[in-house]
């Protein structure tokens, strides 16, 4: 197989969900822009990889990248609100952060439990319908970051349109589900389950002009870039992306506008990036060493 040493554009694997709304397809939930998940692979659709999946170049040649990819990226219309739900923190772990992208007045997202709780009430709360209300609701505005460790209780609310970095993960056990009848997994999803309040979110800070680091924990980083100016990736030992949120971008002979995602792998090398007029970038990657 060809070396992934250029700028790749993906071309996202696109899934159905009952609470999908209409941005990125009828009825489609979650745009898997990133992934080498068996469950929905993302393709390469430029240059000499074209039409391979991501996860078929990464397999074949693992040393591009600096290694497995084990991270997940995702753009998702919540149209309606998502299950109250939580994931392992062992087995198959999926810590995962969420930026807002858009919002409808008053959306946000349920996280963590107003006050700790011991397993027998949130068992009782998810049977009868009222475990929501044992809930911290925050409600969220554009451009928000929400950190969701693994085993934090949780749900996204309809009206949020988010970018989601996680784990490369699928388990998922819901707790609740808002009368819709799908299968629950109470007993799984209680013993994996954190039962006192979320931890505080990230703070953002500054890393130099036009770019902030949104959020940084031991699996992933994600950075916001705006600028009109010529700024540049790096890859480092492994790969970054980078999601186009609004405007466009040129890297030497590869274009991405919004709604894109670029992914530079370890043997890309660094390469600039060209905005052709204001742009919003979100740079994401597994965390390295240095920080």
């Amino acid at each position: 197989m060809e070396g992934a040493d250029y700028p790749l554009l993906l071309t996202p694997h696109l899934a159905e969900r009952i609470w999908g709304g209409r941005r990125l397809g009828h009825h489609i939930g979650e745009a898997w822009d990133l992934s080498v998940h068996p469950g929905g692979p993302s393709t390469i659709r430029n240059g000499p990889l074209a039409n391979t999946t991501l996860g078929d170049a990464a397999q074949a040649r693992p040393e591009d990248f600096g290694g497995p990819i084990r991270l997940l990226a995702k753009r998702l219309d919540c149209a309606h609100d998502l299950s109250v739900q939580v994931h392992p923190k062992r087995g198959d772990p999926k810590t995962e952060c969420w930026v807002v992208l858009d919002v409808r007045r008053g959306a946000g997202v349920y996280l963590g439990f107003d006050e700790t709780q011991d397993q027998e009430t949130i068992r009782a709360a998810a049977r009868d319908g009222s475990l929501p209300h044992l809930l911290r609701f925050f409600p969220l505005e554009k451009g928000a970051c929400v950190f969701v460790p693994s085993g934090t209780v949780h749900a996204i609310g309809g009206g949020l349109f988010l970018f989601e970095l996680q784990q490369s993960s699928d388990t998922t056990y819901r707790l609740f589900d808002w009368g819709r009848g799908r299968r629950l997994h109470l007993e799984k999803g209680i013993a994996c389950a954190d039962t006192g309040p979320a931890p505080p979110p990230p703070e953002p800070r500054s890393l130099d002009a036009g770019r902030t680091r949104l959020v940084d924990c031991e699996h992933f980083y994600v950075d916001r870039v705006g600028t009109d100016e010529r700024f540049s990736l790096d890859p480092g030992g492994t790969w970054t992306a980078a999601l186009i949120v609004a405007g466009r971008i040129r890297m030497e002979d590869t274009a991405a506008e919004a709604g894109d995602t670029l992914l530079l792998p370890r043997a890309a090398g660094r390469r600039d990036a060209d905005p052709e007029g204001l742009c919003e970038v979100l740079v994401y990657g597994p965390t390295r060493s240095n920080g």
